[in-house]
């Protein structure tokens, strides 16, 4: 039976040969992409997860009603406003109303979620 003939790594400005895709130190970093790809597949769609049609439709008049991040810890309050978060995330019970929810730019948005809302953020006893 003939062997396969060996390719290029598939990794960009890896010039290695390999009989798979990739050479054996980006073949780890492959493995961490179809983990995140199978995370996503399992997470479901973005209306599955309640960010529908009226949650798009909610989002708009927020952006308009803030549009400076109300959050501040990045920007200083001086960004424009991209996502919309919530003050009391719905993970705690908080709700999709209009007085839970403000503009927020993305950079602080993603700090509040990480060190604020999510299940990995610490939480003070």
């Amino acid at each position: 039976m003939p062997f396969a003939a060996d390719t290029i790594c598939n990794e960009p400005s890896c010039n290695k040969r390999t009989q798979g895709r990739y050479c054996d130190k980006h073949k780890r970093d492959n493995n961490r992409e179809d983990s995140r790809k199978e995370f996503d597949r399992q997470r479901g769609s973005s209306a599955s997860r309640g960010y529908g049609h009226m949650w798009r439709r909610l989002r708009q008049i927020i952006l308009h009603r803030d549009p400076l991040c109300r959050i501040g810890h990045h920007c200083n309050f001086t960004a424009a406003s991209r996502d919309v978060d919530h003050i009391i995330p719905r993970s705690q019970g908080g709700e999709d109303k209009e007085d839970n929810l403000q503009g927020a730019c993305h950079e602080c948005h993603s700090w509040k979620t990480a060190t604020q809302d999510s299940k990995f953020a610490k939480k003070s006893t």
